[in-house]
């Protein structure tokens, strides 16, 4: 058995959920057998690190620090093993332009959108290319903050006269956002697990709210939102497993991710890579793994399975 230690926490927006996911994991690991201790993403982590290194960090840090592949370089420097994606993996899925541009290079569907900068709204005047936008991508849209998690800042727009306002709101969380073609079709969540050339699939989980997007309460407010295994033809079902194990692929990711797509009758549309699932009881990935029939327990295990090796 192995001294792990669980990192979770920090300063980003989505702290109360990284701590619960946390806590989760390092419960599920002391089941495992493994000597387990919790630690808080604070100045004094990395000095506790060096100080005695744990065999593993499993990290359940969302957010900023975690998901954008701050940790994992640092972890990469001091040479101690940890759960998720690497550096890059993590810092190109934390990015939803960049990781939208991408996917349009490699060809892996994804809705057209455009991004705008803090400062080419106050130095350049792009706010006099909506009107373009709205006629270019259609309406209704969608606007997200493109480095926060957990549906933070994202704003539907159905009328042009909208618009400005919530591109202003999303703002207050970054200073990139993204103008996405809003997808009318099914909300679903593919976790892969394993290494990029060959992960598997836990079932794949369909999400359904009564508002027009996956939002912040309906993530963790029990009853907001409505998960099962998602029932579709063959075909369809294929072609999702394939699309998010491409995604999945391309982006270099490894040990886990969920990849979140709108199914439209043409096929599937990749919006994101969650690099660091959330693992709250709320949480599509835990889910799926009840689904498939597994404990707890067993996800955390397959999560880590690498690490600990």
């Amino acid at each position: 058995m192995a001294q792990v230690l669980v990192v979770c926490g920090g300063r980003s927006l989505e702290r109360e959920i990284s701590l619960k996911s946390g806590r989760r994991a390092a419960e599920a690991l002391r089941k495992l057998g493994h000597t387990v201790e919790l630690a808080d993403a604070d100045r004094r982590f990395i000095e506790r690190i060096k100080a005695e290194p744990p065999d593993a960090v499993f990290v359940a840090l969302h957010g900023g620090g975690g998901e954008d592949g701050t940790i994992q370089d640092l972890m990469d420097l001091l040479e101690v093993p940890y759960t998720g994606s690497g550096p890059l993996a993590s810092a190109l899925c934390m990015d939803k332009h960049v990781f939208k541009t991408f996917c349009a290079v490699q060809d892996i569907p994804t809705p057209r959108w455009h991004s705008f900068t803090r400062s080419s709204l106050a130095d350049l005047g792009a706010g006099s290319t909506f009107d373009t936008l709205t006629t270019e991508l259609g309406l209704p849209l969608v606007v997200k903050p493109a480095r926060e998690g957990s549906s933070l800042g994202i704003h539907f727009v159905d009328r042009p006269d909208h618009l400005t306002e919530a591109v202003i709101g999303a703002m207050s969380y970054d200073d990139r956002v993204i103008v996405e073609r809003y997808v009318e079709g099914r909300e679903l969540a593919v976790t892969l697990l394993g290494p990029a050339d060959d992960p598997r699939a836990l079932p794949i989980i369909e999400i359904e709210t009564d508002e027009p997007y996956y939002t912040f309460t309906a993530h963790y407010e029990i009853g907001a939102s409505t998960m099962r295994e998602a029932e579709l033809e063959p075909a369809v079902r294929d072609a999702v497993l394939d699309t998010a194990k491409r995604a999945y692929g391309t982006a270099q990711c490894r040990d886990f991710a969920r990849v979140d797509m709108r199914l439209e009758p043409h096929g599937p549309q990749v919006l994101e890579i969650n690099t660091i699932p959330g693992l709250t009881e709320t949480g599509p990935t835990p889910l799926a793994a009840d689904v498939a029939g597994w404990t707890f327990e067993r996800l955390i295990e397959a999560v880590s399975e690498r690490a600990l090796a």
